[in-house]
Formats: structure tokens, C-alpha cells, sequence
């Protein structure tokens, strides 16, 4: 004789879905235990709602999965076991579905053709509860506004929604800002870029949409430096901005500044200012690889730009040729002083790494041959001989002077 203390419940919630929209409907079991199989089956009104999946199935079913089979309108769920299951109380699974159509439908379960059986194979007393589902209409009208711009790092953007027709009560998540107490139809607190609203009626359907929230613009400066390194001993830049041509184009900019990061704290408002950095001894002899040169500008409406560059501090090695060949083919054809050990191409003048250069040229017997007190890596000889001789270098810059002798060959020069 089956004796059981209490039956099995197996129900549909009472539940809504929007149309276009997806849900979930749990399938809800009560006393579900000493069960070895079950068959469950229910229809659903296929004109509202579309079956998409099986969006959550109890872990209790390990690898033994619930097995499903679906046609339009109705769903059968089985599963048996040689092990007993004891679920009790919670649900059994949940399911997704998509609303399709406005209107209201029962969810009833086919008794007949549904059982839960113990492990002799005998059928346990269940109850089966019906679910109704209702599918709401999707649908709201409404306008979104930017009320105040705030500049790129000021976080003052605020938006504001305003809704015409739809279904009372509203919720509105505007993804960012800040929202006054009580207050959700103005956002506050915005930085500039798109994002996302989602907004939730009174049948809880929701409406997914974007917002660009605008800046003021800032100036879009640029810098650029000439040289682009600090040399110590002529610690002398050129920099230039863009400001002339963002004013010419119509650009706001109101005010500008230049920072060249040494410690007397230095400042200009030139447009395009040379600057010599005295502290570029200190700074070698500290260690300090590099100057952070920031400059800022400002518009009239109070939005701000800053940008860096490092310039790297550099002591110059120079170079000296031993050989030329003054023939005229373009090549090696002049004493070029190379700045640590670029190619005769990629030589800057040298006037950008000293204040100035003495050389003196001499023979054999230490007669001058030539001199000059600011040389500028355009000596081709002086039509000498071919032959061996002697030079010596005097590098002068803001600091100390370097001493460079050595000696030269010239090949190709005069017979």
C-alpha cells in the first residue's frame, strides 16, 4: 500500500512579460522528494509568448540533466534516475520566454499527461497549479535633453527626461552621475561621451537607449621643442606652440602658459619662447635624466588644456673625423664634427650643442695652417696637400670648455 505524508506541488507562477521583451517563468516544486521520475507537462499560449531556452536547472540533477521536448504551445520536462531524489522546496527550473503579443493566458498544466514516481515505479500524489501570464504593452514616449555642459574634467554635464505617454510609475538609470533625493528625472555629475539610459515603466517592461553627453571644448594646443634634448653646454630650447594657428582658425584661447619644470619655478606667456635652462649643470650632477616641460591654456569659457614633454638632459660627445677627402662627390668632402657618433647625414649643426667651437689646424712642424674661433663643420682643407696633420678643438659652452686634438688625414685634396 503507498503511504505518503504529504503531497508533491509542482506550479506556474502568476507572471508578466513586455512585448518584445524577454522573461523568466520559474517552474516551482513543493515536497519534491522520493521521486526516481517524473514527467511534467504544461501548454502556453503560443500567440503571446515564444519558448527561447531553459535558463536555470537545478544543480541537484548533477549530470543527469532534466530532458526536454517542445513544440509550439507546449513543453514536456522527464527525468528518471536509479538514485532517489529529494529536492523538497525551491525551483525546479526557469525558463525564457519572449512576449509577443498583448493579452492575458493561462499556463495549464496537461494532468494527464504528468506523473512523479517513487523507485518501484509507483506514482506519487501530486498537485499541479495553473500559472497566468500577461504580456504587457511595450510602449513610451519621451524626451531626453542635455541641460548644462560642463568642461572635459569638470564632471558637470546634466541631463533631464521628460515623459509624455506610457505606463506610470517611472524608473530611470541613467549609468553615471549623481541624482538629487527623490529626484531621478534630472542626472548631475556627467562627464563628457555616449551612454546608456535604461529606463523601467509601471508593467516593468524596460526601454534601453543612449545619450551623448557634450563638453565645452578645451584648446587643442600642441608643443614642440627645438632641439628636443637639453645640451648641457648650451642648455638652450626653442619651443613652439600651436596658439597662433588655433587663434586664426577661430579657436577660443584665452590664456597660456609655459612651465619649463626648473627649480626657480620659471614661467612665460609667449607664444613661442627661448628658453635656457640654467640649472642644467645641478641637474646632470643630481642625476636628473630629464626637465618636464608642461604648458596650459585656457579658454574664455574656463576649460582648460595641459600638455607635457620630457626633454631628456644630454652631455654631447663629440666626434672629430681622421680622415677627409675633399673631391667633391658630397661624401666626407669637409672636418665634420659628429655629435655622439650620428652619421654625417643626421648631423645636426653644432651650433645647437656649444655657444661656440675654436679650431686650429697645423702641420707637421706645428705651423697654423688654419684657424677660426666659431666653427661651423664647413672646413674642406683649405686646398692642402695630401698628407697627415694635426688639429686641435676648443668646445666652449655655458659651463666648461672641452679640449680635442688629435690628427688628420687628407686624401684627394690637392696634388
Amino acid at each position: 500500500m503507498l503511504f505518503q505524508a504529504q503531497a508533491i506541488g509542482v506550479s506556474l507562477g502568476n507572471d508578466s512579460l513586455c512585448i518584445g521583451q524577454n522573461g523568466l517563468i520559474p517552474l516551482k516544486v513543493t515536497s519534491f522528494s522520493g521521486i526516481a521520475s517524473f514527467r511534467i507537462a504544461f501548454s502556453y499560449p503560443s500567440a503571446l509568448i515564444r519558448y527561447d531556452s531553459i535558463e536555470f536547472q537545478s544543480p541537484i540533477f548533477g549530470s543527469n540533466p532534466i530532458q526536454v521536448v517542445h513544440t509550439p504551445g507546449n513543453l514536456v520536462f522527464t527525468w528518471s534516475s536509479t538514485s532517489i531524489l529529494n529536492f523538497n522546496n525551491g525551483n525546479l527550473l526557469t525558463l525564457r520566454f519572449t512576449g509577443l503579443a498583448q493579452g492575458s493566458s493561462a499556463m495549464a498544466f496537461d494532468v494527464a499527461n504528468s506523473f512523479a514516481k517513487d523507485a518501484s515505479g509507483n506514482p506519487l500524489l501530486t498537485s499541479y497549479t495553473d500559472g497566468t501570464v500577461k504580456i504587457r504593452p511595450a510602449f513610451i514616449k519621451y524626451s531626453i535633453q542635455q541641460i548644462m555642459e560642463g568642461c572635459r574634467k569638470d564632471n558637470k554635464g546634466r541631463y533631464s527626461i521628460s515623459v509624455q505617454s506610457g505606463q506610470p510609475p517611472y524608473t530611470f538609470d541613467w549609468h553615471g552621475g549623481f541624482l538629487n533625493p527623490g529626484v531621478d528625472t534630472v542626472v548631475i555629475g556627467l562627464t563628457g561621451g555616449s551612454r546608456q539610459l535604461l529606463i523601467t515603466d509601471g508593467f516593468g517592461c524596460t526601454y534601453d537607449t543612449t545619450y551623448f553627453v557634450k563638453v565645452k571644448p578645451a584648446p587643442h594646443v600642441a608643443i614642440k621643442a627645438d632641439p628636443d634634448s637639453v645640451f648641457i653646454q648650451k642648455p638652450q630650447i626653442q619651443f613652439y606652440s600651436n596658439i597662433d594657428s588655433l587663434i586664426g582658425t577661430g579657436e577660443d584661447v584665452y590664456s597660456w602658459q609655459w612651465n619649463f619644470g626648473e627649480p626657480d619655478s620659471v614661467r612665460s606667456t609667449e607664444v613661442n619662447p627661448l628658453h635656457v635652462f640654467n640649472s642644467a649643470w645641478v641637474f646632470y650632477e643630481k642625476k636628473i635624466a630629464a626637465y618636464k616641460v608642461r604648458f596650459w591654456a585656457i579658454t574664455g569659457q574656463g576649460c582648460d588644456t595641459t600638455v607635457y614633454k620630457d626633454i631628456p638632459l644630454h652631455l654631447p660627445k663629440v666626434n672629430p673625423p681622421n680622415v677627409i677627402t675633399p673631391n667633391g662627390d658630397g661624401f666626407n668632402d669637409t672636418f665634420i664634427l659628429r655629435i655622439d657618433s650620428k652619421s654625417e647625414s643626421d648631423q645636426a649643426p653644432i651650433s645647437k650643442y656649444y655657444q661656440r667651437i675654436e679650431m686650429v689646424i697645423l702641420n707637421r712642424y706645428g705651423r697654423k695652417l688654419y684657424e677660426t674661433t666659431d666653427y661651423k663643420n664647413d672646413w674642406d682643407g683649405g686646398g692642402l696637400s695630401d698628407g697627415t696633420y694635426f688639429y686641435v678643438l676648443k668646445c666652449i659652452g655655458k659651463y666648461t670648455t672641452e679640449v680635442y686634438q688629435g690628427s688628420l688625414t687628407i686624401l684627394g685634396g690637392r696634388k
